[in-house]
């Protein structure tokens, strides 16, 4: 213990004292005379620009500041219309969101933002290649169609990160190109950020390629004047080879060139990545160490997901020493940072309001138009409702002992727990050829989760299963805008359904609320599904006895307003059951934090697969309520079993 504070003590001097290098050298370029520049000129083309350089001067080391400098550059580059600065300061938000904030999906928002704005230019002949950009090259679009396989390739979605590559000039991108053989800084920076988006989508042999040219580039400076980037790159490659040691020799070399470069950022992600790989070779007290390092330098620098990172790393620790209440704490603490980094609405105030501002230019028909009124009605009513309540408890809260005030929590929250219930059917179809059989259990609030049936104009079922971000009334009101969307779409086939669905939510605009949701329309001997960020649907053949997994990824609701929607059909013969579900029990965790997860569900299944659908559901209730031991289930579990006669 006393090693590793001595350890930890050396290491948080130095960067005490590169911190406060950095803030000399900060003021050096001039943060100071830059707002007073700003406050002195009445030209808001300056006040821009100058917004702009601050901006990328904070962003290494102060990311929550830099963000607030974006912020007032875009507002006055929209008040002049200078789409020149409008398509820097979307660029700068959409880096500075995808590689400090990891806010990846509104950089996705403003890599569109900033892509429109490079078209608008280049229509005008204004736009003016930037010659430094490693990216440059005969198509404009390069650093932006980069941009974007970036973003996609840490959202996971390698589909859509490659086709953004193939999108890009091939030389650029082709480590034996003539382009890539001028051992230069841009030839360094090029084949580093692409070798990060190959680890990101698994396209390690790929990676492995760029590696010697990267590194033949960076040994030509001395070490402190090396880049570190290319080490922490590295690390990467080799923590996803499993080539433990040599990943912690990487972020071991990259630690100190960071450190010393000032770029914080960069420190976090090589002490984690050396927390990561002890952990993995069973070194738990050198893991902790760079833990605890993380953590340091975290308070000097707005890091949530190394954070959040680095907590689970801390809780597999402690849960492999057997201690159980410190990884509870840490788990926990994981789960608390993953919940907020969503919420933070004071930061990404502006990416909201842009997309606003997109949106409000764009054309819709009558039919739309009507839905949107609608639907925003509802909302409102919605939420004036529940304002209405809480004004209502808060005056009576002044008034009550603590007791009283309780009884009003837990009234206010069966409240709205019945208004969520109050939005399933009352009653399940009843058709001669399918049985048909549904769970709801909600978690201690009120949840998101839900499911109905619309029967379509040529007979068929739509059997329709989905969850609402979150938790409480905002998943309510998410809830109540895709019941009512549901019942005024005229599209019948599932996938369009989807389309539609996701192009209404859009439209209203929840903020960061979104919908998961999946649609099963059932025909005679046929059966066809579409999702939307939902867990896999299981599909027990009586002839086999054997449980397919039907896995379908794309996005959820209200997410991208182009985002198109797949269908997978299938035969639904006698005996066959399939299996709607909600992640609420794939993740329930049992007493020791573990959960049951999709391959128990899948087994389970095919283990009762022969019985009638409501012994099916009977058998999912034991079997959660046996795995939670009587806890209480931390998210709502809902399932819908329907099965052939």
């Amino acid at each position: 213990m006393k090693k590793n504070f001595n350890f930890l003590k050396r290491v948080l001097l130095i960067f005490a004292l590169l911190t406060q290098l950095q803030t000399e050298a900060q003021s050096d370029f001039s943060i100071k005379d830059s707002l007073i520049k700003i406050e002195n000129t009445k030209d808001k083309t300056v006040k821009t620009k100058v917004s702009l350089n601050i901006a990328y001067n904070l962003v290494n080391w102060n990311s929550d500041s830099s963000l607030m400098f974006l912020k007032k550059a875009e507002d006055l580059a929209k008040e002049i219309n200078n789409t020149n600065l409008l398509e820097s300061v979307y660029s700068a938000y959409a880096t500075a969101e995808n590689t400090f904030t990891a806010n990846y999906t509104s950089a996705l928002y403003h890599a569109f933002d900033y892509l429109k704005y490079r078209k608008i230019n280049v229509e005008n002949s204004e736009f003016k290649p930037n010659l430094n950009d490693p990216f440059n090259g005969k198509n404009p679009f390069n650093r932006n169609y980069f941009l974007l396989a970036y973003i996609y390739a840490n959202l996971g979605n390698k589909a859509k990160s490659e086709e953004y590559l193939k999108r890009i000039d091939a030389e650029i991108l082709d480590p034996n190109s003539s382009l890539n053989k001028v051992l230069d800084d841009r030839t360094r920076s090029r084949l580093t950020e692409y070798a990060n988006v190959c680890i990101l989508n698994d396209n390690l042999e790929e990676a492995k390629k760029m590696m010697p040219t990267i590194m033949k580039i960076n040994l030509r400076y001395p070490y402190l004047k090396q880049w570190g980037y290319p080490y922490i790159i590295d690390g990467n490659l080799n923590l996803k080879l499993k080539n433990y040691e040599i990943a912690v020799n990487n972020y071991k070399k990259a630690l100190p060139i960071q450190l010393h470069i000032k770029r914080i950022k960069g420190a976090i992600e090589s002490a984690f990545g050396i927390a990561d790989a002890y952990q993995k070779l069973n070194i738990p007290d050198s893991s902790l160490k760079y833990c605890n390092l993380v953590i340091e330098f975290s308070k000097n620098y707005n890091n949530a997901k190394g954070v959040l990172n680095t907590y689970y790393i801390l809780a597999k620790i402690y849960n492999s020493k057997g201690d159980d209440k410190l990884a509870y704490h840490f788990f926990e603490a994981a789960k608390n940072i993953n919940d907020s980094l969503y919420s933070r609405n004071n930061i990404y105030e502006a990416q909201n309001f842009a997309l606003n501002e997109q949106e409000k230019n764009d054309a819709l028909d009558e039919q739309k138009k009507k839905s949107k009124q609608l639907l925003a009605i509802i909302g409102c009513l919605f939420i004036m409702s529940i304002v209405i309540i809480v004004l209502i408890q808060k005056s009576v809260q002044k008034r009550k002992f603590s007791k009283l005030e309780e009884a009003r929590k837990n009234n206010e929250l069966l409240a709205a727990k019945n208004l969520q219930l109050g939005f399933l059917p009352k009653n399940l179809p009843q058709r001669e050829d399918i049985d048909i059989a549904t769970h709801i259990q909600t978690s201690t609030e009120v949840g998101g989760d839900y499911y109905d049936f619309i029967t379509t104009s040529n007979n068929a079922l739509l059997s329709i299963c989905g969850d609402a971000t979150g938790h409480g009334v905002a998943s309510g009101i998410m809830v109540s805008v895709t019941k009512a969307s549901l019942y005024t779409i005229t599209e019948s086939k599932t996938d369009l359904i989807l389309k539609k669905l996701n192009e209404v939510v859009k439209n209203i605009d929840l903020g960061t609320l979104r919908m998961s949701l999946n649609i099963v329309e059932i025909n005679e001997n046929k059966i066809s599904m579409s999702s939307a960020a939902m867990p896999p649907i299981y599909l027990f053949k009586a002839a086999t006895g054997k449980v397919e997994e039907i896995k379908q990824s794309n996005l959820p609701l209200g997410g991208l307003k182009k985002e198109m929607y797949d269908t997978i059909e299938k035969n639904f013969e006698s005996g066959d059951v399939f299996m709607q579900l909600t992640d609420g029990l794939p993740e329930a965790p049992d007493s020791q934090n573990e959960m049951y997860d999709y391959h128990r569900v899948q087994n389970h299944l095919e283990s009762v697969g022969t019985k009638s659908a409501e012994a099916i559901k009977n058998s999912f209730i034991l079997e959660a309520d046996k795995w939670l031991g009587g806890k209480n289930n931390p998210d709502d579990i809902t399932f819908i079993i329907i099965k052939k006669k």
